[in-house]
């Protein structure tokens, strides 16, 4: 389950029972599809009925565009001042355009409706964005406000980081008056009735359509369907069957020496450093450096600008070195990339710390301890999509989710010129800054997608260590 959700999940889940037997659709096929990539929604007639599907305001310092940077392939919703209005609205009664009401959604077949967003900012305290869907003849509305740091709906609500890019899922079935929500393909609340005041209309909107809402907001799309979809059950894939693994057998001449690799792998074994391969490989470099870095003949020529991967491996740390700076109690870096991004992390002795955007600074994900026992982790980068959300990170830890929607460090394409961010490296690569003590059992990646964790088939014979 995704810890970043909450903990009642798994209780909302089994109360849920209802809505267990719904059949499952990907939002990739789902009739109605607003990716945001090169069009605003108020520029699209997906239905062909000669109007644009969407009516759209952006009032005051309000405004609607297609990102750029980091938030490319996004529309920005921007209302943060006073009397700001920022919206898009499909299909209100006497409004242009016809998709939501063309489209066949009514009491008599049940929606789909599905979002993927982040909120930068929230400026009011009713949130920084809302999204609405109401059927004609109905007084329920689907209504979900969002804010940084949690969704609600009527007087539920979740504690989120909202500031990382998290699918919705709104889902009300054929007949009823109750909704279900969805987060990141888990089910959030079940048996949700009134979202908010009923409107009456037959429409889709998500912004700020009356001053109520405030802040900035970043749509990767937004997708519907008619008819009642749980999401889909997500594709693991154990690691055993990745293209490459690397297994740290002893006499693997890759991984020990004067320095570091061999055909597969070049890299720096500091003065002081101990490196010991038999089956595991077990580096002390206190206050040195030992670091390795696949060569592009097994990394970069499978590694392109969208290309979706998955690495994991499985890591020991022994002990943290006295020597590290306070706030970087860690004992080895882990970065892998590709031309558009680079995901930069450490696993340390206290936690697991994501470096986001700026270089040094640290976001901790995870403050369980890692010493003295294995862990698993891994780490699986989006490409062009994943679940419609394009150039992302999302890292596990022993088979949980600890961070979603991670944007990459992209600090790091400065040093493109000496072979950054195409690149996967790990150990210690700075004597100043980190340091300790790790073993690491295997490293395995493959470039065939961004693969959901996934333990050993039942049966397989594994030799614990």
């Amino acid at each position: 389950m995704n810890k970043m959700v909450c903990a009642a999940c798994a209780a909302a889940a089994a109360a849920g029972a209802a809505f267990a037997d719904l059949p499952r659709l990907d939002s990739s096929e789902f009739d109605y599809r607003y990716d945001m990539n090169s069009l605003l929604p108020g520029a699209e007639d997906l239905d062909g009925d000669g109007a644009a599907d969407f009516t759209y305001a952006s009032a005051g310092n309000g405004a609607l565009t297609l990102g750029t940077g980091e938030d490319a392939g996004s529309m920005v919703l921007n209302s943060t001042g006073s009397g700001d209005n920022a919206f898009f609205m499909s299909s209100a009664d006497s409004g242009a355009g016809g998709a939501w009401r063309r489209s066949g959604i009514g009491l008599d077949t049940g929606y789909t409706l599905e979002v993927c967003l982040k909120v930068s900012q929230c400026a009011q305290q009713d949130g920084a964005l809302a999204l609405n869907a109401s059927v004609a003849g109905s007084t329920i509305n689907g209504w979900l406000r969002f804010y940084a740091d949690k969704i609600k709906w009527s007087n539920d609500e979740t504690n989120l980081d909202a500031t990382v890019y998290h699918t919705y899922r709104l889902v009300r079935s054929a007949g009823s008056a109750v909704h279900s929500v969805y987060i990141d393909g888990v089910l959030w609340k079940d048996n949700l009735g009134n979202g908010f005041t009923a409107s009456g209309l037959n429409r889709l909107l998500i912004g700020d359509a009356g001053g109520y809402y405030g802040g900035r907001a970043s749509v990767a799309y937004m997708r519907f369907h008619k008819g009642a979809y749980a999401p889909p059950i997500p594709s693991g894939k154990w690691s055993g069957e990745f293209v490459r693994s690397y297994e740290m057998s002893a006499g693997d001449q890759r991984f020990v020496g004067s320095t570091a690799g061999g055909s597969d792998w070049s890299g720096s074994i500091g003065q002081g450093a101990v490196v010991v391969q038999n089956g595991v490989l077990l580096v002390t470099a206190e206050g040195t450096t030992a670091w390795w870095k696949a060569n592009d003949s097994v990394w970069s020529a499978d590694i392109g600008p969208d290309t979706a991967y998955t690495v994991e491996f499985k890591a020991k740390v022994n002990r943290r070195w006295s020597g590290t700076q306070a706030n970087r109690d860690l004992a080895f870096q882990f970065i892998c990339g590709n031309p558009r991004d680079s995901a930069v992390f450490y696993i340390g002795a206290s936690g697991v710390y994501w470096e986001p955007a700026t270089i040094g600074a640290l976001t901790a994900l995870s403050a369980e301890a890692n010493t003295n026992a294995w862990h698993t982790f891994r780490i699986a980068y989006s490409g062009a999509s994943q679940n419609g959300c394009s150039f992302v990170y999302t890292l596990w830890r022993d088979g949980e989710v600890i961070g979603t929607g991670l944007k990459g460090s992209v600090a790091y394409n400065q040093y493109a010129s000496s072979g950054f961010p195409n690149l996967l490296r790990f150990g210690v690569v700075s004597s100043t800054t980190v340091g300790g003590s790790f073993d690491i059992d295997y490293l395995r990646w493959t470039t065939d997608g961004a693969w959901d964790y996934c333990d050993a088939p039942k049966g397989l014979i594994i030799t614990v260590r």
